[in-house]
């Protein structure tokens, strides 16, 4: 125990941004002790000088942060792709406007981003530079490069993130000439004007991105909140310390008992408790749509629901029947016709699993899966599509099934289906589909 007590005093040094040194900062374990004098004094000795090592460690300079009006930190990328020089220093492109790109292969509005970028490049030539990181393995970023045909630098980088801090994929950072950041935004905000503005004019005022801003006058307010004997639910307004996502919850014997929903629009919640895989199975009636649930604070909101073992198995719809009472906007399950996609089993090539449990995890693209049906490998599917898909396969089994292709470019999709056999196509017609239909509350007369 006291050994224990040691190792956090000195993680609480490490950690610590002040460095003074009181008497009570030297913390010995009763174990200790000496027989004489000379004893206690080597002792003393060696605390004191392992004390002022930590605090040494402590009180290292900080690491400098990327921050507008000021100079970049002076940062060497070290695994630079699709490049005749495997680094580049940042300080070393003095002279240009350079434009720093964080994101992820996996990242859908980070594709567009690029090729917006990449086209950025080409027009002004040496008048600018564009670096875009991820902190994806080179293996993966080498297959993009050669999928899209980019021309743009690539670096393969995980430890960026101590000079360059944001939460929120895509990310850019502005750079003039001098080597001043000028701005911290998103790629929507950069384009032609933005950039000759710069380069000409020494200019740019952009919108400013900052993933740790927080306002002190938001509040989360609770809508509605009803806690009983056999579940909680909980109703609030949007909170700037979430992300959007949701996560299940288990109680104690590890059984699925609730789900905790953060920063969501109305058919997103709804879409959660019906277990609804995507967009392209909500049905908008009474005139709504898609632009009446803007994704903004106003329209986001939080819920969690938490049901006692009696209501292990009601949980869902309880929470369904909370939302109908509660809001203007309801929802149900229905059977609409719509355009579609099929997904055929062309060959019969896959094979049933031998796994002991089910996996899943997918992150974008590189999807990783054991002893999984093919309806959850639609699910999956939709996340991608417009239109709903429908299983034609005619697979009634459990399946190992594991995808990497590239967001960029579908024929990677395809090819990567292929190879189990599987095939995506468009339906010719129509086809009945299973929907959640989105419509406004009907008034009591």
């Amino acid at each position: 125990m006291e050994n224990q007590k040691l190792g956090v005093w000195i993680k609480s040094l490490l950690w610590s941004k002040q460095c003074s040194v009181s008497e009570k900062s030297i913390l010995l374990p009763k174990q200790i002790n000496a027989s004489t004098k000379t004893n206690k004094q080597s002792m003393l000795k060696r605390i004191f000088i392992l004390t002022l090592t930590i605090c040494l460690v402590a009180c290292k300079k900080e690491t400098p942060i990327a921050k507008i009006g000021e100079q970049v930190p002076d940062y060497t990328f070290k695994n630079v792709l699709n490049s005749v020089d495997n680094e580049v220093t940042i300080q070393d492109l003095k002279g240009k406007v350079v434009i720093l790109e964080f994101w992820a292969t996996w990242c859908g509005p980070c594709i567009p981003a690029m090729k917006k970028l990449d086209s950025l490049k080409t027009e002004f030539k040496d008048q600018m530079e564009v670096i875009t990181i991820s902190n994806e393995n080179s293996e993966r970023l080498e297959k993009f490069i050669k999928s899209t045909n980019t021309k743009l630098r690539i670096v393969s980088d995980t430890i960026h993130q101590n000079n360059f801090k944001y939460k929120i994929i895509p990310h850019s950072i502005i750079i003039d000439k001098k080597g001043i950041v000028r701005a911290i935004t998103s790629p929507e905000n950069i384009n032609k004007e933005v950039l000759t503005d710069l380069i000409v004019n020494d200019k740019i005022s952009l919108k400013v991105k900052d993933d740790y801003y927080i306002d002190p006058n938001l509040e989360v307010k609770t809508i509605k909140s009803i806690s009983n004997s056999n579940y909680r639910i909980e109703l609030k307004t949007f909170d700037q310390d979430k992300r959007g996502g949701s996560q299940i919850l288990k109680d104690i014997d590890g059984n699925i008992n609730g789900v905790e929903i953060w920063n969501s629009t109305i058919p997103r919640l709804y879409q959660t408790l019906f277990d609804i895989s995507s967009p392209s199975r909500m049905v908008f009636k009474d005139s709504l749509s898609e632009a009446d649930f803007p994704y903004d604070e106003a329209h986001k909101y939080n819920m969690l629901i938490e049901a006692s073992s009696k209501y292990q198995d009601k949980w869902k719809q309880t929470g369904i029947d909370f939302l109908n009472q509660q809001l203007g906007i309801n929802a149900q399950m229905g059977i609409d016709t719509l355009a579609c996609y099929v997904l055929k089993n062309i060959d019969n090539s896959i094979q049933e699993s031998s796994a002991k449990e089910t996996e899943f995890m997918f992150m974008g693209p590189i999807l990783k899966t054991k002893k999984i049906k093919i309806s959850k490998l639609i699910d999956y599917i939709e996340n991608f599509n417009k239109l709903p898909v429908i299983d034609q396969t005619g697979l009634t089994g459990e399946y190992d099934i594991d995808l990497d292709w590239d967001l960029s470019n579908t024929e990677t999709f395809h090819e990567a289906l292929k190879k189990y056999g599987l095939k995506l196509e468009k339906s010719d017609e129509k086809l009945p589909v299973k929907v959640m239909e989105i419509y406004k509350k009907k008034t009591k007369l």
